[in-house]
């Protein structure tokens, strides 16, 4: 099926919004064996529609933007006259809308109406997390997408999309895949040479984040799928930590419940993040003890002791410093397991001796002691967010090579 994605805003052409409405969007469209032909970025003048509509050539036509109620918000109704469609006032969303607006206590304008606008035989998108619902239509032996802009809206109701699509194209496709972490995608793909070919039937796709990979498999044959998966389970298995529907927090809370252990944190550069995973996950107040951000190397002499000496000698970003940390945190708290955090991360503050990105872990667990060190590329966000992955990976693995000694 070709594909065309049309990206409407002059937010987006003059670049203060990044797309990523495209990638989310292929990327889905990927899971069931579509991929994008083309994509276009326009503005919000009605000619420009025109013009990229009498040009399409593909069988789906997929807008992004333009669906508010605004008066440069145009594509819904610039769609429709183009198509020539019937169309009619859904009362059913103008009640949606206007629910919205009576929970967060404002007044719902008559410019929001247009929002309610669809073509006869349509399907009509929910958006649970904005006021413009999407469209779904089959017109001129092509079928027209409409979806809004913002990520946070837009993303979700892809999912939707892609249910309708399958039910189109008349084929079942077999989706799973696994989350990694400890790995890069550089090294991934180079030990993967051979291993696509070798399954010609499966569609293999990875997704990089922040010091984790997703690798989603594809196929028309449930039984490729599975031995596929297999294949590949048993080739990078010290780095799987599960599937797609797991997040690493997830995991390390429900081993951690499982063994019956506590965990403390104390963390100087991430501020709390690694905290702030573990305890977003429900159920972590049963294994989270407490957790300490100590960030100056005063509160880290005032809530850990850490020595006067250690400081002046190794400074706060030192072997010595995390380890101490550790200690000092697992005898106050008590905690089964303990981690420390403390690095630069930047953009000031590097040295020769200590560059940007320069992070030291400890952990202690079953009366051992042991200190991590890594450098991280990328900005201040990045060595953050890869620090705390390396953290949660550190748990889950101490967890894991304990569990299977005993």
């Amino acid at each position: 099926m070709k594909t065309i994605v049309i990206n409407v805003g002059k937010e987006v052409l003059t670049g203060k919004t990044v797309n990523t409405n495209l990638t989310t969007i292929a990327r889905k469209l990927q899971t069931i064996g579509i991929d994008v032909t083309r994509s276009f970025i326009i503005d919000d003048v009605k000619q420009e529609y025109f013009s990229i509509l009498d040009i399409v050539d593909e069988d789906l036509v997929i807008f992004t933007g333009g669906l508010g109620p605004t008066i440069d918000d145009i594509t819904r109704e610039t769609v429709l006259e183009y198509y020539k469609c019937e169309t009619y006032l859904n009362k059913e969303v103008l009640q949606t809308i206007q629910g919205y607006f009576d929970r967060i206590g404002k007044i719902k304008r008559d410019t929001n109406d247009k929002q309610a606008l669809f073509p006869i035989d349509s399907t009509v998108l929910k958006n649970d997390r904005g006021t413009a619902p999407g469209l779904f239509f089959k017109t001129n032996n092509k079928i027209i997408v409409l979806l809004p802009g913002p990520p946070y809206e837009n993303e979700p109701m892809m999912d939707e999309v892609i249910q309708l699509l399958k039910q189109e194209i008349k084929i079942v496709l077999y989706t799973d895949g696994f989350k990694l972490v400890g790995t890069g995608e550089s090294w991934m793909e180079h030990e993967l040479k051979g291993f696509y070919e070798l399954y010609p039937n499966v569609n293999i796709a990875p997704y990089a984040g922040s010091g984790e990979i997703k690798y989603v498999f594809t196929s028309n044959s449930e039984e490729d799928l599975e031995e596929t998966m297999s294949a590949f389970y048993s080739k990078f298995s010290e780095f799987i930590y599960g599937s797609l529907q797991d997040t690493l927090e997830g995991v390390v809370v429900d081993m951690l419940a499982q063994e019956k252990k506590t965990i403390s944190t104390v963390e100087s550069c991430t501020g709390g993040l690694l905290a702030g995973r573990i305890t977003a996950v429900s159920g972590s107040s049963s294994v989270f003890s407490e957790g300490l951000i100590t960030y100056s190397n005063e509160a880290k002499m005032k809530y850990l002791n850490i020595a006067e000496k250690t400081l002046k000698q190794h400074g706060a970003v030192s072997e010595e410093c995390a380890h101490e940390m550790v200690a000092n945190l697992q005898k106050s708290t008590g905690a089964d397991i303990c981690v420390s955090i403390t690095g630069i991360a930047g953009p000031t503050g590097g040295s020769d001796e200590k560059p940007v990105g320069l992070v030291y872990f400890g952990i202690s667990y079953l009366g051992n002691i042991k200190v991590y060190k890594q450098i991280f590329n990328g900005d201040r966000e990045k060595v953050r967010d890869r620090s705390t992955v390396f953290a949660l990976n550190l748990v889950r693995k101490e967890l894991a090579d304990a569990k299977n000694f005993y």
